[in-house]
């Protein structure tokens, strides 16, 4: 940066005043520029992705399981098991879904009527009409 530029920012009206700073401090504020400069220049770094294997064991826990969060905790339940408690986020007004869930909607659908659970097909059917109701809009 030129010594103009620094007069023109401090907003001196001459030269004289701007050397006299320099000189007072030039060591001084070229130390304090540069650490400045170096802590805003970390900040616009681009981010490097950690290689796969510096993930932790939690991390991986987390990544396996993230399918599984609920919002004040997570399932432990085995997939294999049978679940008593499936279709209760599906009641809930809050819940949306979408395209992307079908595939397992229908295995959730077909699995209810495979095994005579009728409210719990007509859950699921209800939900899988609402996907093809929305695609049409």
């Amino acid at each position: 940066m030129s010594l103009e530029a620094i007069a023109a920012m401090l907003g001196h009206r001459s030269m004289d005043m701007t050397l006299r700073y320099a000189k007072i401090a030039n060591r001084t504020v070229a130390d304090e520029y540069f650490a400045v400069t170096d802590q805003v220049d970390a900040l616009y770094e681009q981010s490097r992705p950690l290689p796969a294997d510096a993930i932790g064991p939690k991390m991986a826990r987390l990544r396996r399981e993230h399918h599984r969060l609920l919002g004040n905790g997570y399932c432990t339940r085995p997939a294999e098991l049978d679940c008593a408690f499936e279709a209760i986020c599906e009641n809930c007004s809050f819940f949306q879904t979408s395209i992307e869930f079908r595939p397992t909607l229908q295995a959730q659908h077909d699995d209810a009527e495979a095994k005579g659970q009728h409210h719990r097909a007509a859950l699921f059917t209800q939900l899988l009409t609402g996907l093809t109701e929305g695609e049409a809009s």
